[in-house]
């Protein structure tokens, strides 16, 4: 019964692939779903593309025209980690346009926030 179920969900990645208005040869490399507590985009889906970062809100996501994008090559991207009692417990990323203006989420799974920094590696402004 639980190989079945495994075999039944589909991943957030999967899902939002066919939706989000890429082009041509684009990849989306992952996703993730972003409590509104901490981002400035409320409660939202956030993915990440080889060439753009595209989020939705999350009441919405499955509607092509609800998503925005940025491209990757306009973009600074800052990530940091929140801590409570010495312990990591959420990754905060945020993204600045070229004319400054930010937007910010967090990520609260250590496995999602892994895959949104190698997706983002190459744009992630270094720590000082």
């Amino acid at each position: 019964m639980l190989l079945w179920a495994l075999t039944i969900m589909t991943s957030l990645v999967a899902k939002v692939g066919p939706i989000v208005p890429r082009e041509s040869g684009e990849r989306v490399l992952c996703a993730a779903y972003v409590s509104g507590k901490q981002s400035t985009i409320g409660s939202a889906v956030v993915a990440v593309s080889d060439r753009h970062v595209f989020f939705a809100p999350r009441s919405a996501f499955l509607s092509r025209g609800a998503w925005q994008s940025r491209r990757l090559d306009d973009v600074r991207i800052e990530s940091s980690t929140r801590r409570s009692l010495g312990f990591p417990v959420a990754h905060r990323f945020a993204i600045f346009d070229a004319d400054g203006s930010p937007f910010a989420f967090e990520i609260e799974t250590k496995k999602d926030a892994r895959e949104f920094r190698k997706a983002l590696s190459r744009r992630l402004a270094p720590r000082h």
